[in-house]
């Protein structure tokens, strides 16, 4: 298990307080970016399209990440868009989300 792993229970506590649960990107879990992609719909089936971001914090990885440098976002958003997200949801998921508490706690 990695150190980051949350239950499908914890995720919902985060997405009840308006929170968003990042998915973290080991290649160990996701051996792919379209497998993240997946990963990531799961997860909106459990919390909702607004609670969920990228976790892309690589440190704490104890081997590969699926995303291997920043420069890999591009295609996560289009495994994204090839899952059916609208343009508009996966911004939420790549960003959006976190901007939404960020000004809803800052201001």
């Amino acid at each position: 298990m990695q150190s980051r792993t949350i239950s499908a229970d914890h995720a919902r506590i985060v997405a009840q307080t308006g929170g968003v649960i990042g998915v973290w990107p080991p290649g160990s879990i996701f051996p792919t970016i379209d497998a993240m992609a997946v990963g990531m719909a799961q997860l909106v089936d459990v919390v909702g399209i607004d609670h969920v971001g990228l976790g892309s914090d690589m440190r704490g990885l104890t081997g590969p990440s699926v995303l291997p440098s920043y420069r890999s976002f591009p295609l996560l958003a289009q495994a994204l868009l090839a899952r059916g997200f609208s343009p508009q949801d996966a911004a939420k998921i790549l960003g959006g989300n976190y901007a939404r508490v960020f000004a809803a706690t800052v201001g």
